[in-house]
């Protein structure tokens, strides 16, 4: 009998529950094969089909919370077998690691902790898949890459806007229709409860690091592109002063200030804005936040807009068709392309998806490596690698430090006059107030 691949996963918060979570039983029922289509694979279906997935092993931080054994629980009894062991810990992938001897580490950390963990699952000669962002420095990109390449081992990252079949049609299909391109205009804006509910976290990051990263990935991964220049500003109004805000906002919903999950300021962005200049003389413009009310008709806006000499394209959300209006919800626009659910006599459910599908490549790539005898370099551009991420970490860390600048010399009525450009090597901040 085949030796299964033994998977397991650190962090179980919403992304977990939504798309790494379903996606890990299903590959656990029936493997990766049926899942290939989706990112134009299937012709590996045959070899992969027999290649077992076990579920081994979820961590989580704290054992007061109790999320890893809820998670187990929920596993064994859909699966019908003892599930995946439930770990609790600061570090909790270095006990995995340890006692469960993992062939592949899903890092679902908070952002910040992203780094440690795929560093030691790559000490231990393991394959990682991580949530978007790789990491949050240069610095850090580069030690996850060369550790990566001096232990031959994959390190994937969940980039799934790539393999959004209506992005991917536009810029696959249509892109090269619109002639040499001029510009290109993204927008991707999550709910209020991300920064003030869901992520205990976003303090340590911001919301152009948080989802700004996927169509960084999309322009850079069609287009082939790279940054020369970069301008970034941002707001700081309403997270800010939570303090006053949050308790306006939770009386026009019915709730008291108690009822909500932070209280006082929570220092970090409201939303940001960042310009970018390519090497093809293309603008990229990304407008990203966290701070989209509870009743914006979706999860989440997002919209990604192409200008060309001879042509444009718009991908949107909201402009996919399925809407649906249900009394004391509202109009709501779903998104089932992203996290879809079949219902299955057999089985439950079962999950479709783009989400589904970046695991998938990355998963595997990794069963490639491991038990068809691939190469690393073999792989390469056969999924989201940490090492197509280091343009995109550049980006991300020196637009928070340009937006900073910007926002300290805006509130001194100096402007807003800081810039970065961009080599090989890494980027230069270019403040000429600093």
């Amino acid at each position: 009998m085949t030796q299964p691949i033994r998977v397991a996963v650190v962090g179980g918060g919403m992304f977990f529950d939504e798309i790494i979570g379903p996606s890990l039983i299903d590959f656990s029922r029936g493997g990766i094969a049926g899942a290939l289509s989706s990112i134009a694979m299937s012709h590996h279906a045959p070899s992969v089909a027999g290649i077992p997935i076990e579920f081994c092993a979820i961590g989580t931080h704290s054992e007061k919370s109790g999320t890893a054994g809820r998670i187990a629980g929920h596993v064994s009894k859909v699966l019908g077998n003892t599930g995946p062991k439930p770990y609790y810990g600061e570090k909790v992938w270095e006990e995995i690691l340890e006692n469960e001897k993992p062939d592949i580490l899903v890092v679902a950390t908070p952002d910040n902790l992203h780094t440690p963990a795929i560093l030691a699952a790559l000490e231990a000669g393991v394959d990682v898949v991580t949530e978007k962002p790789l990491c949050l420095t240069l610095s850090e990109a580069d030690q996850i890459i060369n550790k990566a390449a001096n232990e031959q081992r994959i390190v994937g990252v969940d980039m799934h806007k790539r393999y959004d079949p209506f992005v991917r049609h536009m810029m696959t299909h249509s892109l090269k229709k619109y002639g040499p391109i001029n510009r290109v205009r993204a927008v991707l804006e999550e709910p209020l409860a991300v920064s003030t509910e869901v992520f205990a976290w976003a303090e340590k990051s911001n919301p152009f690091t948080y989802v700004g990263c996927h169509w960084l990935d999309v322009v850079e991964h069609y287009m082939k592109v790279r940054p020369v220049a970069l301008y970034a500003t941002g707001e700081k109004n309403l997270l800010a002063n939570w303090d006053e805000y949050g308790p306006l906002i939770a009386a026009q919903r019915g709730k008291l200030k108690s009822d909500l999950k932070k209280q006082g300021p929570i220092k970090t962005w409201d939303s940001m804005n960042v310009n970018i200049t390519y090497d093809n003389g293309m603008r990229g413009d990304y407008n990203n936040a966290w701070i989209n009310p509870e009743e914006f008709e979706a999860g989440v806006n997002q919209e990604i807009e192409v200008y060309g000499i001879m042509g444009r394209g718009m991908v949107d959300q909201q402009d996919r068709g399925f809407r649906e209006t249900i009394t004391g919800d509202g109009s709501r626009t779903r998104n089932p392309a992203f996290g879809g659910v079949v219902e299955s006599a057999e089985v439950g459910s079962e999950l479709f998806g783009y989400g589904k599908a970046s695991l998938a490549a990355c998963f595997l790539a990794i069963l490639r490596r491991r038990r068809l005898g691939k190469t690393v370099s073999e792989l390469k551009g056969t999924y989201p690698s940490a090492a197509e991420q280091r343009w995109i970490t550049m980006i991300l860390e020196s637009a928070a430090i340009v937006a900073q600048k910007n926002f300290d010399h805006s509130m001194k009525g100096e402007g807003a006059p800081v810039t970065a450009r961009f080599s090989e090597e890494g980027f230069e901040v270019l403040d000429p107030l600093g």
